[in-house]
């Protein structure tokens, strides 16, 4: 938590001092691997769209601030011994931070830390993964207001919980690459 105040304390200096611009930024991708290839004697792994927004500011070239992402996809799991596999919807939601670089060669980088990253499904009942994800991505802007991007990302659920087990400590850690676009609006 400190890092992070110290974080936007820069964020809030360079922002006074070099004429920065507010950063909205919608964003849409889809999750082309995600997944697990062992947990618990089970691979897990799956597809899907995600959707969300980063707000915050940019001045120099550098930017930062705060993102959501939304993930929603059908999290196939296949147990290793007996080849059972089960397919169940899961939506997960992510709040976290980033900072980044827009080149002036058309292209961008960011590195962004999700500080709360929850995934739900029902199976039969309600249970959900808590922990927290890093991402690292690249994106091509070949016009002012659009950017192609392509994100790795690293996911590391430390808790869990069910009804009937109550809170539990997991070990459960995908990883994903997501190909998306984003409409990078700057405001003065």
């Amino acid at each position: 938590m400190k890092n992070l105040l110290i974080s936007f304390g820069l964020l809030a200096v360079l922002s006074t001092t070099a004429n920065a611009s507010f950063l909205i930024e919608p964003h849409l991708g889809y999750n082309i691997s995600g997944g697990v290839a062992s947990y618990s004697n089970t691979k897990y792994d799956y597809t899907g769209a995600q959707y969300g927004a980063r707000l915050g500011f940019q001045t120099l070239g550098l930017m930062g601030g705060f993102d959501y992402t939304h993930s929603g996809y059908d999290l196939k799991s296949t147990v290793l011994t007996s080849g059972v596999v089960a397919t169940v919807p899961v939506t997960q939601n992510e709040y976290g931070v980033f900072v980044g670089y827009n080149a002036p060669i058309l292209l961008r980088a960011w590195l962004a830390y999700y500080f709360s990253t929850k995934m739900t499904y029902t199976n039969p009942t309600t249970t959900y993964y808590s922990g927290n994800t890093t991402e690292i991505g690249v994106g091509f802007t070949p016009l002012p207001l659009i950017s192609v991007n392509v994100s790795y990302r690293m996911i590391n659920f430390d808790k869990g919980h069910t009804a009937a087990a109550g809170d539990y400590t997991i070990g459960y850690t995908p990883k994903e690459i997501v190909l998306g676009v984003s409409l990078p609006f700057t405001l003065l």
